[in-house]
């Protein structure tokens, strides 16, 4: 094993072991904590999608106030640095209004992505707003677009259309059919896509997994994320069939736990079952954060 990344793993240890015990004594403040990203990392660890809500149904998201504070923490825990913040399963303006609030009361550390439900009346309003800064992105969930019983690629398809007119770069979609994905993909070139989950949010058996990471590697436009993902022994292998540049780390915070989703993609450093190999440091920091970065031209500080 690596000696360098043994020692570089025994020092996170020894910091998070020196976090909880102060966190513990009540040492550290959450403000203290959450104002500004870690200083002197090697490279940076950007969360690509954190729902500042926990999923209920398809109709509500749980909120509460402070929810902003907590995620810094798990951040603090777990060594990220940013994270795109969205709202999903609110009403379109309230949605938007959240992420806003909290951008502004923590730009250094948050990333905005709107969203809109196509069910409510002001969703083109609304989609015209987050097509200028500091809005980087959309996201879309499945749920929500076929939501009244209608038809999923239909609205996809006219969603899309007004996201191309209006220049927004970059849409996240939870979008697990792959017959419209890869359709509405080819229509929509001029659109970054991102699809959650590798493809396989909730298929114990990865059944599209192989799929969506031939999309990934054969379409400039289409990427793919981490969370959620359950059999995290076989990362190593997805990622190099979709390849490494089309990977980016995310949590599905806040009902998914950041140190967990982080520590499957820490893990792909390591011997697999396959024996298909492991991914390489500078692999890993690209899937981390690199990506997201060239992704979305952020301004990239060591």
């Amino acid at each position: 094993m690596n000696s360098s990344f043994v020692k570089s793993r025994r020092e996170f240890l020894r910091k998070s072991a020196q976090f909880t015990t102060a966190a513990s004594a009540g040492l550290l403040s959450t403000k203290s904590l959450s104002s500004m990203p870690p200083k002197n990392k090697k490279s940076l660890v950007i969360d690509s999608m954190m729902h500042l809500e926990v999923y209920e149904t398809d109709d509500y998201g749980r909120y509460w106030p402070g929810i902003e504070e907590d995620i810094l923490e798990h951040y603090e825990a777990a060594g990220i640095d940013k994270g795109i913040i969205l709202t999903t399963w609110t009403p379109s303006k309230e949605s938007n209004d959240r992420t806003l609030k909290a951008f502004e009361k923590y730009p250094n550390r948050f990333i905005p992505f709107g969203h809109i439900r196509p069910g409510d009346k002001d969703w083109e309003n609304e989609l015209k707003r987050i097509s200028e800064p500091p809005w980087k992105g959309l996201k879309l969930h499945e749920g929500e677009l076929r939501s009244g019983d209608r038809d999923l690629k239909k609205t996809t398809r006219m969603i899309f259309k007004k996201v191309e007119e209006l220049g927004i770069p970059v849409v996240k979609i939870h979008l697990q059919n792959y017959q419209i994905v890869e359709e509405l993909t080819r229509e929509f070139s001029d659109t970054i896509w991102i699809i959650p989950h590798m493809g396989a949010y909730n298929d114990p058996l990865n059944t599209h997994v192989k799929e969506f990471c031939e999309l990934a590697r054969d379409r400039k436009n289409v990427y793919l994320d981490t969370c959620g993902f359950a059999n995290y022994w076989e990362l190593p292998d997805w990622f190099q069939l979709a390849g490494i540049e089309n990977i980016c780390f995310a949590t599905d915070g806040f009902l998914l736990n950041p140190m967990v989703e982080k520590a499957k993609i820490e893990a792909a450093r390591l011997p697999t079952a396959s024996g298909n190999g492991r991914i390489s440091e500078s692999e890993l920091n690209k899937i981390l954060g690199g990506n997201i970065v060239r992704i979305l031209e952020l301004e990239y500080t060591d």
